[in-house]
Order: structure tokens, then C-alpha cells, then sequence
């Protein structure tokens, strides 16, 4: 590169000299070459740097070569602590020290326990048969180009040097003899040596780095291994979901993280607001994913019903694999690896949640968990992969569960570390406390699960303690000004990511900014909006979800006034057919419903129906009856004196009662009908709560046509920034650009 920019300047003086066309052809090849090696390189330097997109950064300069070598250098290890506690400062003998702790580490002590495997395995769900036929099914090019189109470019490769990109530039010449290559190798039950070493990269953790086991290993797989792993990753899907219990939430389709952080902030609201007794314990397992052992696996893979030639399949990515250490900037001698999934491969989540099942399966079997007010049963634990809660009731429960970790352990060589467990105490616990293992302490306040603090509100207000941190990132990128792609967090920070866009003038109105680029805005990030769309979401999910989400039953208990906020920032159209008796009995009869028949005319009603506890039709068709004529029985149960007055009520909800309500009334009076609570949500038609007002740039698109069941995280975001911001854009002019880009 430096001979390079040397030869540049020497033509660019002949060349201005002679004006000579030769030279200045030479002067134009001479520029390209060194403006593709700086692309390389600051390409290479932008991943390292861990930025992953360049399409609006300036060209590769020294600030992000300062920040690759700024990442570099927190890598290299200067010392290391032994096996027996010395300080090692030898880099032969660090290097010595890593390999021999992960070469130990991916050393197998499984020992087969029939028995005591039997205890835990027994009772599993199964794979159904129409399921296995189709994870046995051969490989095709078109699982293999899916997989390929659904990887991220921009990632450092394997050993073999080859990226992503590498394989989707040139798919269609590689395609078929990869498919060739990938089908011997499951035929054979080995792949190619490539394939089966990968490099492990060290990344700093929290705590005492001189301590080996505070450094994360990450894999870095080469690409033709993490294709097949996806395509079989992407069949894998469709079978967790039948034998992975509901309140793991890990790498299953349809299911979220979110649903964890829900169901364990409302249990702590719940159990607080009544004064239930309720514990909960963290258990923290130590190298989870490096732990499993593939013996221990395969056998329960088979416990679940999968098919040999499935497992066959599996087996061949982790047959004869070994790892190389990457230290300080060269790689070690390669090490076998007889346990473990690799983290990096698409199937690694999956099959460290099916080798965990068994352990939870067992405490559910054996713990009485929590009860709650209207839950259906006890709530004993919620996981996510390793991130494991479970609900404690009493010391038995504690004890219970104890011995059920330890005998996992004997079983399986997965270990819990009770020093670094949490227990969260919530209630009085007259009775005291249970005793917890190894001197673990009960909390009373909270605890972090998932990156989120949970618990009373000084550990919650700890989530938003980010203004110093926002502040000290942008003061970076100030240099970026012109350019930058912003994300934001919470309102508190709107302001300063504002100023931050303008340096302080404001040369139009923020709601503009918030606007996509196609509309003439910047693509701000709005927070007020970006938190209702949060909110929005956690009611579609609610509302839409799976009859078995884990949460819904918990979250019915305390529904937060910020949903409804956020809910009334949309106009609501129901479908005007109904066809669903659940929904129907389910509808309510108070706080402005379609139901809700309160009035002057019918002073003190809604008083009168939550005194009674008759919120829904439900309640009210089971007192006066499906054709809703009994006012004698309606004047009971509200307490009304008069007749003609709970006669001139029922007329009045006869009368909101569509034909179609009352066909589904009839016939479950006739018992020809029944209420199914599997029926889905009826469909809700959503529009932007924009009142009268009009403008190019407060144009919807899809208008009329969003459902509560349909609608996207994207669109219900665009549709709160017009809402939020209407007054800001109803008179701006529209821009060249909606219809240029």
C-alpha cells in the first residue's frame, strides 16, 4: 500500500508535467488499486471494530483502524492465573495454561447411568411420525440456498478464509457440488477437516481476567459447515416446538425472551400486591453449552422419539471435531472436542434445549410451584436456555429441588453453581425462610434475568440509569454528524438524541425527523413511540398469541394503563360478523365496550355490575339467561327494585346484540353450541387515531386493511410516529423523495 501511494504521487507530478495520456491512464489503475485495498482493509477493520455496516460511513479512515486496534488489544491475555493460583506471565506458558484448560473442558465425563437416565427420560414427549419423515427427507439445493440467503454477511470466517459473500456471489457454480459434498458426508458420517476444526476467538467477560474461565469462547465455523447446520437447524424447528415444554422460550419458534421477562414481572407484582409467599431461584450453570455431553444427547434425542437416521445426521457434524485456540494473535495445536455444541452453529440452541429438557421436565413433575388467583395450575419454572427460575414454594421445594439438580449432574455433567445462583424472596414468610444450598442469601429487592432488572421499584428504576452512558457514546460520533444512523432507547434520551442531530438548531420539526427517509425524515428513532410499540406488541401477543402462552393467565391480573394509553392511539373496527360463542361470552360489559350500555338512564350500573362481579357476557347470560328475558333474576343479582328498570336494561344490550350473537346464543341455550377457548381472537381492524386532520405526510398505507393479527412491528411503529406527531406534520408538503427512492 505504502509503494502504492508512493508511485501515485510521483505520476501525479509527471503527469501534470507532460500531460502525458499513458501516465495518466497508469495514474487512474494505480488509484483504483490502492482505493480496493483500503476497502479490504477497512472493511476488515469495521468487523473487528465491531461496526457492521458501512454503507453511510465516510471512507475507511484511522478512527475505525484506532478502534480495531483499541478491540485488539482487549483481547491479548498478558497473564493468567494456574490451576494452583500462581500468576503466569510467560506467554509459552499462557498459552500452555488456555489450551490445556479447554482442551479439559471439552474432555468427556460422561459415565452411562441406565437407571438413573431412566428417571429423568422417562415420560418425555415424542416426535410425531409425519415430523420425522420430514427431518429425514434428503437434502436439497433449495434448503441450501434458503439457509444461505438467511446468513449476515460481514462476519469473520472459518479457517478456510471463506465468507459469506464468497458463497452468494458464486452459489450458482458451488451449489451442486456442495449438495455432492454434503450428502457423502452424511453418508459416510464424517465431513471434511475443514469442516470439523473450528477456531476458538477469546472475548473478555466481567470479573478477574487473569481467570481463564472469565473469557468467552466464541467459534469462528467455516461457512459450507454453518449452511448445513442451518438447513438442518431450519428442520429441527419444526419438531422442538411438539416436545419442548411452553415455558422454555429458547431457539422455538414462536417463542420469546419476552415472554420470560413478562411472566416473571407480573408474578413479582402479582405475589406482592396480594401477599402471596413466593421464592424464586436462579440457577446459574456453569460452561452450559460446553458441558453437554454429545453421548448424553443422542440418548435423549431418542427419548424424544426422533428417528436414527435424524440423529445420524446430527452426529455427523459433531463426529471426530476438534478445535484450535486463537491466542494472542496465532493459533495453538488443535485439541479434540468430545463435548459441547458449538456456539455459532445454527443447531447449538436447539440441542443444548432438548439435552436441558429432562432436568425440567423433572422439576415440574416433582415441585408444587406457585399458585396464583385464577391460574389454572402451579407455575414451577420459566427458562430460557440456561437462564433457569424456578419457583419455590416451601423448604420441601427447596430440597426437592436440590437433590433433582444433583442427580441431573450425576447424569448428564451439567453443573449448577450455587455460589452464583440467586434466590429472590417476595411475601412475609411468617414461617420463615426455606434453607438454601451452600449459604446462599435470600434477596428481597430484585435481580437482573435477561439483561432486565427485576423486582421493587429502586432495582427497576436501574434499567434507565443509561443518560451517561447515551451521552458518552455520542460524544464519539460527533465527527459522523452528517451521515449518522441513530438508535435510541427510552424518552429520557430523545432530547439530547435530537440536539445531538442538530448541534442544538433545529431547523425543522423534530416530528419530520422521525419520519423514513422516503418521506423526507431522517429515521430518528422516536422513544415515546418505539414504547408503545413495545406495549402494542406485548397486546397482539396477548390477544393473538398461542392458547398456551405461558403468561396470558398472570398478565390478566394486572393489565398496565400504558397498554391502554397506547392501545387508544389507534381507531378500532371490529369485524362485523361474529362466529366465535368464546369471544362472544368473553365480551365485556363496562369501560366503554361495545356492551357497556351505562347511561343516564341507567344511573349507578357499572357500580352495580362490579359489585356483583358481572364484568362479561359470560357472567350475565349464566344469571338471566342466553335469551337475556329474565329480569326478575337480573334485578337479583344487581340489586335493582324495579321491574321496568332491569327490563329497560336487558332491552338495552337485547338491542346492541347482532342477529348473528344471538343465532350463537341460541344455540348454546339449545346446547347445540359450545364455547371453545382454542377459537381465535376475533379479527380487530387498526387505522392511526389521526382525528380529522390530513396531509401528504400523515398518508397511511395499507388503510383499512391492518388487523390485529396481521399488523408488523414496523408498520404499527409508523402509524404511533404520525399519531404522536400529527399536529407537527398535518401541514407539512410532501417530498421528492417518496417517489424517487
Amino acid at each position: 500500500m505504502k509503494d502504492l501511494e508512493s508511485d501515485i504521487v510521483e505520476l501525479e507530478t509527471i503527469s501534470e508535467t507532460t500531460g502525458d495520456r499513458g501516465y495518466i491512464e497508469i495514474l487512474k489503475e494505480k488509484k483504483m488499486a490502492l482505493a480496493n485495498l483500503l476497502d479490504v482493509k477497512g472493511q476488515g477493520a469495521l468487523v473487528r471494530s465491531r461496526f457492521l455496516n458501512t454503507n453511510e460511513m465516510d471512507a475507511p479512515t484511522s478512527f475505525f483502524f484506532g478502534l480495531e486496534k483499541k478491540n485488539g488489544q482487549r483481547r491479548v491475555i498478558h497473564s493468567l492465573l494456574s490451576d494452583t493460583g500462581q500468576e503466569i506471565t510467560e506467554p509459552s506458558q499462557i498459552r500452555r495454561r488456555a489450551v490445556s484448560f479447554y482442551s479439559t473442558l471439552y474432555t468427556s465425563e460422561y459415565e452411562e447411568g441406565e437407571t438413573l437416565s431412566e428417571g429423568f427420560c422417562n415420560e418425555l414427549p415424542q416426535v410425531s411420525e409425519e415430523t420425522n419423515s420430514l427431518l429425514e427427507g434428503p437434502l436439497t439445493i433449495q434448503e441450501l440456498q434458503t439457509a444461505l440467503q438467511g446468513m449476515q454477511g460481514r462476519r469473520a470466517p472459518g479457517i478456510d478464509g471463506l465468507s459469506v459473500e464468497f458463497y452468494k456471489a458464486d452459489w450458482d457454480v458451488l451449489s451442486h457440488d456442495l449438495l455432492d459434498v454434503f450428502n457423502e458426508s452424511l453418508a459416510s458420517g464424517s465431513m471434511p477437516m475443514s469442516c470439523r476444526r473450528a477456531v476458538i476467538t477469546l472475548l473478555p467477560k466481567k470479573g478477574n481476567l487473569q481467570d481463564i474461565k472469565n473469557w468467552r469462547p466464541v467459534y469462528l465455523l467455516c461457512v459450507d459447515y454453518k449452511l448445513l447446520s442451518k438447513a438442518l437447524a431450519t428442520r429441527l424447528g419444526r419438531a422442538v416446538e411438539q416436545v419442548i415444554h411452553r415455558d422454555q422460550t429458547y431457539c422455538v419458534p414462536g417463542r420469546s425472551m419476552v415472554d420470560n421477562v413478562h411472566l416473571i414481572r407480573d408474578v413479582l407484582e402479582v405475589s406482592s400486591s396480594l401477599g402471596i409467599n413466593t421464592g424464586l431461584i436462579s440457577l446459574d450453570q456453569e460452561k452450559a453449552f460446553d458441558r453437554v455431553e454429545h453421548s448424553f444427547l443422542w440418548k435423549v434425542m431418542e427419548k424424544f422419539g426422533f428417528s436414527a437416521g435424524f440423529i445420524a445426521k446430527i452426529k455427523v457434524l459433531y463426529n471426530k471435531i476438534e478445535s484450535v485456540l486463537k491466542f494472542n494473535g496465532g493459533l495453538c495445536a488443535p485439541f479434540r472436542v468430545c463435548r459441547g455444541v458449538r456456539q455459532g452453529c445454527a443447531l447449538s440452541g436447539m440441542l443444548y434445549a432438548l439435552s436441558l429438557e429432562p432436568l425440567l421436565n423433572k422439576i415440574r413433575s416433582k415441585l408444587q410451584g406457585l399458585f396464583l388467583p385464577g391460574f389454572g395450575g402451579g407455575m414451577v419454572l420459566s427458562a430460557y436456555a440456561d437462564d433457569i427460575i424456578v419457583f419455590i414454594r416451601d423448604q420441601k421445594d427447596t430440597d426437592i429441588l436440590v437433590d433433582i439438580v444433583r442427580d441431573f449432574s450425576s447424569v448428564s455433567a451439567a453443573r449448577v453453581n450455587w455460589r452464583k445462583s440467586e434466590a429472590l424472596a417476595v411475601g412475609e414468610w411468617s414461617g420463615g425462610l426455606p434453607v438454601l444450598p451452600q449459604n446462599m442469601i435470600w434477596k428481597k429487592d430484585g435481580l437482573k434475568y435477561l439483561g432486565v432488572f427485576l423486582g421493587n421499584k429502586s432495582i427497576v428504576l436501574r434499567n434507565w440509569d443509561v443518560i451517561g452512558k447515551i451521552e458518552g457514546k455520542l460524544s464519539k460520533w460527533k465527527w459522523l454528524l452528517p451521515q449518522m444512523s441513530f438508535k435510541g432507547l427510552l424518552a429520557q434520551i430523545q432530547k439530547k438524541l435530537v440536539d445531538f442531530f442538530w448541534e442544538g438548531l433545529h431547523w425543522v420539526p423534530q416530528g419530520v425527523l422521525f419520519l423514513s427517509r422516503e418521506e423526507g425524515g431522517q429515521g430518528l428513532i422516536h422513544l415515546a413511540s418505539r414504547t408503545a410499540t413495545f406495549r402494542i406488541q406485548f397486546l397482539q401477543r396477548y390477544l393473538t398469541g398461542p392458547a398456551d402462552l405461558v403468561w396470558r393467565d398472570v398478565s390478566s391480573c394486572i393489565l398496565r394503563r400504558g397498554v391502554f394509553k397506547s392501545w387508544a392511539l389507534f381507531n378500532h373496527k371490529r369485524c362485523p360478523k361474529t362466529d366465535s360463542l368464546y369471544w362472544l361470552l368473553k365480551e365485556p360489559l363496562i369501560h366503554k365496550a361495545r356492551l357497556d350500555v351505562s347511561s343516564s338512564e341507567t344511573p349507578g350500573l357499572t357500580v352495580a355490575l362490579y359489585r356483583s362481579k358481572t364484568l362479561c357476557l359470560q357472567q350475565l347470560v349464566d344469571a338471566v339467561g342466553p335469551e337475556l328475558s329474565d329480569a326478575r333474576a337480573l334485578g337479583s343479582l344487581l340489586g335493582l327494585h324495579s321491574v321496568r328498570v332491569a327490563e329497560r336494561i336487558l332491552q338495552l344490550w337485547s338491542q346492541i346484540l347482532s342477529p348473528d350473537d344471538k343465532i350463537l346464543l341460541r344455540s348454546y341455550r339449545q346446547g347445540r353450541a359450545k364455547p371453545d377457548p382454542a377459537y381465535p381472537f376475533p379479527e380487530i381492524y387498526l387505522s392511526p387515531g389521526l382525528g380529522e386532520l390530513t396531509g401528504p405526510l400523515l398518508k397511511v398505507a395499507n388503510q383499512g386493511q391492518m388487523t390485529i393479527h396481521t399488523v408488523d412491528k414496523k408498520t404499527i411503529y409508523m402509524n404511533i410516529v404520525k399519531t404522536t406527531n400529527k399536529n407537527a406534520l398535518k401541514d407539512r408538503a410532501s417530498t421528492v423523495w417518496s417517489t424517487r427512492l
